[in-house]
This record gives structure tokens, C-alpha cells and sequence, in this order.
């Protein structure tokens, strides 16, 4: 699953929160903590040094106030029974320190020896405990305050860094490729985002300069081919004219006849696609069965292909809204390819949304496959022969798609769809 830079950010932001209050939560138990044991320790300790003043020598003592509980057994004494040990120290180990319950109170008691006897110590700390469960609720309402603000700040943080961003990325999504494209406007004064868009403004100037340079090379290349196939298609006239021609130079002749009105066809599709950019003006709704059929009888009338060799299959009178001009040179360039690369029949099967070439080959290279297989437009690159890469232009041109949809030693058969709201049909 791809990740988003909001949630990368909402996620740094709130583990940085909850990291500062783990570590503050922590530091100020510990610090509560040491400050409640020093006190106790103190208070103990005083406790402890006014007991040891007032000891009298050879005679056990019990002190029994409301905070404090003592016990002082003289050395050498035996235990009176008159003056038993209170219950807070029954059973505690010599010598002791540490917290004891009895009961709904706690204590903290100390046992060692003062002025040469035992001496047992019991502070009240009940109360300090009580507190202390109130801070530590207290604690825990504000960590979880924090944490909620940490949820909101994170939330604003990311989107107030992200806004920028998304909207970079969304002008970026509508640059179409075109002769003049827009440049970013970005009213961040953010160093970053600003050195994104003139780097992209500087790709989009290479690129259009690129393409126009692209473009004037093949219309310049177009115009001059134009004119030496005019000249052979004239010589070749006149020398069919003449009707000197034996049988054998008949054959030849045919063939010298079709190769140069394929290049005059090639010359003619490469001169249309670099003089029309952006949306064709010539859009019309048209046939695209009859113009399969036209273009199959034609390139069996020049002898491109032998007659009865292409099958067309036509369940429905597809209409789609195009170039003519384009997809007459789309259906011929793709059945063409076909021919020229295969022996044995080829099928054209026009579906409502959808045609389809298919030849009984030994299917295409796996470049070849690679580069008309993936999804978007198929770029022309690995592809060998003229006629397969103005059909994949074409495409591109008209916003249908070209993909395999089979290859193997069975046969190719290549497919052209296009969006269904830009055809109609009816039943024949």
C-alpha cells in the first residue's frame, strides 16, 4: 500500500508528542516520587531523634499517637508483658525498613538500634498515599489531554504542510501535453515547492522545444519525401502507360507500384499527425465497420494483400467519434502490419467497443509485447516496422488504447478499444 506524506508527517508529529509526554509523564512521577521519599525520610528521622531524647534507661516504652507508632525494648530487658508490641510490628523481621499495611492505613516503619536497645518506628503515611493515587489520576487525565491535543496539532501540522503539495501535485495533474503548456503558479513562499516548480517550468520549456523541434524535422522530412514519391509514382505511369511491359516486368512493376504507394501512405499518415495537435476540428461520427471494409477491399484491390485472405467479422455497426482521416490510417496501418508480417489469414473483428486484428504468426518478440502490453498509452520505442508505430501515435492521438491480447506461437491478436461514450451501436 503506497504511503502518503500527510500521514508520514500526522504520524513524526504525534510519535513526537507522545515521545515528550512519556518522557515528561516519567520525569515528573520520578521526581514526585523522590521528593515524597525525602520528606518521609526527614520527618522519620525527626521523629526518630526526639524518641532517642526522651528513652529512659532500663524501661520499655510504646508511644501511640495519631501519626506515629513507636516501640523501645532496653538492651539486656526482658519483654514485659504489660507493654506488648503493637500489631503494626508483629512479625517484621531485625532489622527493618520499608511500608507496611494494616488495615485501611499505611505505614512507614523502621526497626534498628538506638541508645544501645531496639527501637521500632511506625509514620502514618496513609494520607501521602491518598495523594499521591490523586496526582497520579490527575497525571494520567492530563497525559490523555495531551494526547488528544497531540491528535489535533499532528492533523493541522500535516495538512498545513501537505496543502502546499497537493496543490503543486494537482496543477502538475492538469498539464496536458500540448504545443504551449501553462506554467505553475505557486504562491508558497516556501524555497522548496518554488525550486519544484521552476525545475518543472524548466522541463516543461525543454520539452516543448523538443517538440517542436520533433515536429518541424518530420513535417521538413514529410514535405521533402513527398516530392521524389511523386516523381516515381509519375515515371511509373508513364512507363504503364507506354503498355511495353512483359509479364515478368509486369509482376515487378506491381510491386515497385505498391511500395511506393505504402510510402506515399506513410508520408501522407506522419504529415497529418505533425500538423494536428490538441483537438482535431475534423471530428465527425463515422462507421468504423464500413471503413474496416473499405480499407480490407483496398489493400486486397492493390495487391497487399491476396483476395479472400482478410476475414472481417462484424457483429454490429460500431459507430465512433474521430478523425477520419486518423482512423482510416489507424484500421489500415494495423491490418497491414498484419499482412506484411504473416502468411496465413487474417481476422478483423469489429466489436461495439473494440477491434481486434488477429493472425495465425508466431507471435510478437517479447519487446515487443512489453511495449504494448502496459497500461496507458503505448509509446513506440522497441517496436520495429513504421506501420505498428503510427498505429500506437494514432491511438495516443485519439485517446483509444493499443494492447496484446494474445501472443504466442498460436497467433497475435492485437486489440483497440476506446471508451464506450465515444461509440454508438446498431444491431445489423
Amino acid at each position: 500500500m503506497a504511503r502518503t506524506v500527510f500521514k508520514r508527517i500526522q504520524r513524526t508529529v504525534l510519535l513526537a508528542v507522545l515521545l515528550t509526554l512519556a518522557v515528561t509523564v516519567f520525569s515528573v512521577y520520578f521526581a514526585n516520587e523522590q521528593l515524597e521519599q525525602s520528606v518521609l525520610e526527614l520527618d522519620l528521622q525527626a521523629e526518630r531523634d526526639f524518641l532517642v531524647q526522651n528513652v529512659r534507661p532500663g524501661e520499655t516504652l510504646v508511644w501511640d499517637t495519631a501519626s506515629v507508632k513507636a516501640y523501645y525494648a532496653p538492651p539486656g530487658v526482658p519483654a514485659d508483658p504489660a507493654v506488648p508490641l503493637p500489631a503494626v510490628f508483629a512479625g517484621l523481621p531485625y532489622p527493618f525498613s520499608g511500608e507496611v499495611e494494616l488495615g485501611a492505613s499505611t505505614f512507614l516503619v523502621t526497626a534498628g538500634e538506638a541508645a544501645g536497645g531496639r527501637l521500632y518506628i511506625a509514620k502514618d503515611i496513609t494520607l501521602f498515599e491518598q495523594r499521591e493515587t490523586e496526582f497520579l489520576a490527575l497525571l494520567w487525565v492530563i497525559a490523555l489531554g495531551v494526547v488528544g491535543i497531540g491528535v489535533l496539532l499532528a492533523w493541522l501540522t500535516s495538512r498545513r504542510l501537505v496543502q502546499p503539495l497537493q496543490q503543486l501535485a494537482s496543477q502538475i495533474g492538469r498539464t496536458q501535453p500540448s504545443p504551449t503548456m501553462p506554467r505553475l503558479a505557486v504562491a508558497s513562499q516556501d524555497l522548496e515547492l518554488r525550486e519544484i516548480a521552476d525545475t518543472f517550468d524548466r522541463f516543461l520549456d525543454e520539452m516543448e522545444a523538443y517538440v517542436r523541434r520533433e515536429q518541424s524535422l518530420l513535417s521538413l522530412a514529410s514535405h521533402e519525401l513527398r516530392t521524389p514519391v511523386a516523381v516515381i509514382g509519375g515515371a511509373l505511369d508513364v512507363i504503364e502507360q507506354r503498355g511495353r511491359l512483359t509479364p515478368e516486368d509486369a509482376r515487378t512493376f506491381a510491386r515497385v507500384r505498391r511500395a511506393n504507394d505504402e510510402m506515399g501512405d506513410n508520408v501522407r499518415a506522419i504529415l497529418h499527425l505533425t500538423r494536428r495537435t490538441g483537438q482535431d476540428p475534423s471530428t465527425q461520427t463515422l462507421s468504423l465497420t464500413a471503413l474496416v471494409r473499405e480499407v480490407c477491399d483496398e489493400l486486397e484491390r492493390v495487391g497487399v494483400a491476396a483476395p479472400g485472405r482478410i476475414h472481417v467479422e462484424a457483429d454490429a455497426t460500431c459507430r465512433v467519434t474521430a478523425d477520419p482521416a486518423l482512423a482510416k490510417m489507424l484500421v489500415r496501418n494495423l491490418v497491414q502490419n498484419a499482412v506484411q508480417h504473416t502468411r496465413e489469414p487474417i481476422r478483423v473483428r469489429v466489436g461495439e467497443a473494440r477491434l481486434e486484428v488477429a493472425d495465425q504468426g508466431a507471435g510478437l518478440p517479447p519487446e515487443r509485447r512489453e511495449a504494448l502490453a502496459g497500461a496507458g498509452p503505448v509509446q513506440g520505442a522497441g517496436l520495429s516496422g513504421l506501420g505498428l508505430f503510427i498505429v500506437t501515435l494514432v491511438c495516443e492521438r485519439l485517446g483509444w488504447r493499443l494492447s496484446v491480447a494474445q501472443s504466442s506461437e498460436a497467433g497475435t491478436v492485437l486489440q483497440v478499444s476506446w471508451p464506450s461514450r465515444a461509440t454508438g451501436a446498431e444491431t445489423i
